[in-house]
Parts: structure tokens; C-alpha cells; sequence
């Protein structure tokens, strides 16, 4: 199979990459389709081949730049249009972009890509043969390219360069941030970089700014569980807990509740770390551990705002804890993450922390568990590529994520549990009698639906 490809200046200059190519037909991408002398010049060179043209956005086009450059700076082994056919080809690229340096293209390649991929992080790692890059996607990490010890040192020298880093640092952690715009996208670059045996490892956490927080429905919350989420947003004060691990969705849950409950006649303030989604009409506060600006003591300056709701991005202490609490108490609705694996965990650890029970018993309206879980993707079920992987889901088989939950919502039983000290296998008993539905069961409801699989089932919440 004959492929082809297109010089980097005449394709930065003339917005026009070379999509596919085979021994009959050329797929052009083109930023304007409506150039028609540019379609009549391609298919002069490309006489004897079948040509087509599709429009591409900013953002595709710079992504196959990119490529295009890293390819050229390391020798790429695709063959160009003999010189007889490139003659007609010139470009106006300026000379900056002729110098551009190879560690910057390969560093735009890497940032294009993860964002077209929707990679919520990057892993750049050294190891004994060079680095290798690796991207979260769906919460599983797919490997995405291996580079070599030099482009490895150059990559962490720029990103040091641009977060204001020590750039001749190895043997400390460092962390840092950047901004990154493209033609579509607005990032926030949380940079974390810690010395191994074998180098350095750099993790790149992309908060994508340009993202607008998503709608509860949107979510894939069970029936049952929306019909629970319903029941919390009339909710007037106390304390609402969303618990689970890292990555599991904590903070998009909490967004889309505020952003539902985000009115004029209400003051909403979160306290975050880090403010992933920005929401207009609600006050974002990032804590910074160096300032001294952490949870608990933020916590203690809201009051004075005269907030109506306020959302702690996580209860990590017994101090953050007793706060959040006393906010319920004086008649705040306060929405808060921690981190337990089921939502009855929840109740013991904040006793553990120091919560007596009365007072938990009086506060605590309901408590969110959950997890996200890969959608199957429905564009290469059942379908064939001919040996090529799905271009979706990249040949995962999964493309997204939906929520699979448990949902306590505290009632009079429930309350008189907490108060009179039940274990929390007690409590388990009494949510079971009211109907009560663990996490395991909603995702073994979204796998008999074909929403997920067991497969995946089993990877999150392990063999059940």
C-alpha cells in the first residue's frame, strides 16, 4: 500500500494534511474546502489518484501539523512526492516557524492529541531506554508513544521552562502549573514532576476550561438514584457527602448540583483544590497549602461571605470536618467530598474524626457513593475495521463513562441509628428493609442494559 505525505511548510502554509492515502485514492483534510485552487493544484500532483476533500477544524489540523513536524524532525521513513511533483509547491511559512524547535512540536503532538483523545492527564515517565508517554482516557491509562532519553530531558526542560520551574532540578518533587490555548481549547496544566530510579516521572493533570460542566442528566444516574439526587436539591441546609476514590467523578457530581442549584437569590461558594469546572454566578476559591489558604481555614472566612450553599472539595482533617459540620448546624446547605469506598463508610469516618453522633445524626441529609464505569462503545460493536482499530474509542471498545451509585438519603430511622451508635452492618440492615440499592447492584442493572460489561464491572469495583 502506497502512502503519502506532504511537506510540514506547505502544510502549515496551505491549512491542507494528507488524512489517508492508498495505491488508488488520497483523502485530503482542509481547514477550507472552498479553495478551489488548492483542490485543483493537489489534484494536478495527484494526478491518476482519486482525491477527496474533507473540512477539518483547527484544532484536527494542528494535531496532524504537529505530527507532521515530530515526523520530519526524527526522519520519517514516508516517502514525499518525487521532486518533479513537489517543485510546484512553495511555501510562505515564516522563518519562525521553519526554526520551530523539534521539542516544541513533539510537546504540541502530545498536548493535541491528549485533548483530541479527551485524556483527563499525561504520563511522561523515564525510563531505561527512554521515556514513555502514557494517557488517561476513560480513567484507564493507554500508551501513547516512547521517545528517546534526549527528547525525554528536552520535554521535561521545556515544561519546567514554562511552569517557572528549576529547570536543572532531578532529584526534588516540583510542582507547578500552565496555561495552554488552542484554536477550540483553554487549559489548565497542573505539572507534578518526582524523581524515580529511573529519572523523572512528569504527570500533566489537563483541566479543560473550555468545558462546560455538565447537566445531572447527562451523568447516567439510574432512575432510582436521580429520583434521590431530585430529593437532595430541595434540600434547604445540613451536611450532603459524595464519596469514592480518586477519579471517580466527585467533583463533576458536585458541579452539576450546584450549577442545577445556581440561582441570583442564592450565594454559592465552593473551596476547591483544584477547581476543575468554572461555573459563572458561583465564587471558585483554589486553596494554596503554601499561603496557608487550605480547607479549614478558607472554611472559617466563608462565614463571613453570607453564603447560602457552600461545597468543601474535600473533608481531609477532623478540623475541615467540625467546620463543615457548624456550617450545617447554622443553617447553610453544605455539599462535601471524602474519601470512603460506600456511602455507610462515610458515617463511621466521620466519627472517627470526632463527629458525635448527635450531632451527625442532626446534619447529615444523604451521602452520594460512586464510581464511573466505561461505556461500551457503539460505534464498533458489532462492526469491522479490517484489522484497524475503531477510530472512536481508538480499539478500547469503550468510548465515555456513566455513574453507578448507592444513595442514602438520611430519614428518621436512619437518624435514630446514628444517634443511638448502630454499627454500620446494622445500618446496613435497616437501608436493605427501605429498598435500599448498593453500587454493585445499579452497575450490574447498566451491564444487563449493555451499557457496560462485566468486564469492566469487575475492574472498578472488583469480582462481586
Amino acid at each position: 500500500m502506497r502512502k503519502f505525505n506532504l511537506q510540514p511548510e506547505f502544510c502549515s502554509a496551505n491549512k491542507v494534511v494528507i488524512l489517508e492515502s492508498d495505491d488508488e485514492h488520497v483523502s485530503f483534510g482542509m481547514l477550507d474546502t472552498n479553495d478551489g485552487a488548492l483542490k485543483a493544484r493537489l489534484e494536478k500532483a495527484y494526478s491518476g489518484f482519486a482525491c477527496s476533500f474533507t473540512a477539518i477544524g483547527t484544532d484536527e489540523l494542528n494535531l496532524h501539523l504537529s505530527r507532521i513536524y515530530v515526523d520530519s524532525d526524527v526522519g520519517s521513513s514516508l516517502p514525499s512526492l518525487p521532486q518533479s511533483e513537489r517543485s510546484q509547491f512553495h511555501s510562505s511559512t515564516s522563518i519562525d516557524e521553519l526554526s520551530e524547535a523539534p521539542v516544541i512540536n513533539l510537546l504540541n503532538s502530545i498536548f493535541l492529541e491528549a485533548v483530541t483523545k479527551r485524556a483527563s492527564d499525561i504520563h511522561i515517565e523515564s525510563g531505561t531506554e527512554g521515556g514513555v508517554v502514557r494517557f488517561r482516557i476513560d480513567g484507564v491509562l493507554l500508551l501513547n508513544r516512547t521517545v528517546s532519553p534526549e527528547r525525554f530531558s528536552a520535554l521535561s526542560t521545556r515544561l519546567k521552562l514554562l511552569a517557572n520551574l528549576n529547570v536543572m532540578e532531578t532529584r526534588r518533587p516540583q510542582d507547578g502549573h500552565i496555561e495552554i490555548e488552542t484554536g477550540q481549547y483553554r487549559l489548565d496544566v497542573r505539572i507534578s514532576i518526582v524523581p524515580t530510579i529511573w529519572g523523572e516521572s512528569i504527570v500533566l493533570r489537563l483541566l479543560n476550561r473550555s468545558d462546560i460542566p455538565l447537566d445531572l442528566d447527562s451523568l447516567g444516574f439510574s432512575k432510582q438514584n436521580g429520583e434521590k439526587i431530585e430529593t437532595i436539591l430541595r434540600f434547604s441546609s445540613g451536611l450532603v457527602l459524595v464519596t469514592g476514590p480518586t477519579g471517580s467523578g466527585k467533583s463533576t457530581t458536585l458541579t452539576a448540583i450546584l450549577k442545577t442549584l445556581n440561582t441570583t437569590a442564592l450565594k454559592i461558594i465552593s473551596i476547591e483544590d483544584p477547581v476543575e469546572y468554572r461555573v459563572p454566578g458561583i465564587a471558585h476559591i483554589q486553596t494554596n497549602d503554601e499561603l496557608g489558604l487550605t480547607f479549614d481555614t478558607l472554611l472559617r472566612r466563608v462565614f463571613r461571605q453570607d453564603p447560602d450553599i457552600i461545597m468543601v472539595g474535600e473533608i481531609r482533617d477532623a478540623e475541615t470536618a467540625e467546620l463543615a459540620v457548624r456550617a450545617s448546624l447554622t443553617g447553610h446547605l453544605v455539599f462535601a467530598t471524602l474519601h470512603t469506598s460506600t456511602a455507610i463508610e462515610s458515617i463511621s469516618r466521620l466519627e472517627n474524626m470526632g463527629i458525635p453522633a448527635y450531632l451527625l445524626s442532626a446534619v447529615l441529609k444523604a451521602v452520594i457513593a460512586q464510581r464511573l464505569l466505561r461505556k461500551i462503545c457503539t460505534e464498533c460493536k458489532g462492526k469491522s475495521y479490517s484489522g484497524k482499530a475503531c477510530p472512536h474509542c481508538s480499539g478500547t471498545g469503550y468510548y465515555g463513562r456513566t455513574a453507578v451509585a448507592e444513595i442514602i438519603t438520611v430519614n428518621e430511622e436512619i437518624q435514630d441509628a446514628i444517634t443511638g451508635g448502630e454499627t454500620s452492618t446494622g445500618i446496613k440492615k435497616l437501608l436493605q428493609k427501605q429498598g435500599f440499592m448498593n453500587i454493585t447492584e445499579d452497575a450490574n442493572a447498566k451491564v444487563a442494559e449493555g451499557i457496560t460489561d462485566i468486564k469492566e464491572l469487575h475492574r472498578e469495583l472488583g469480582a462481586t
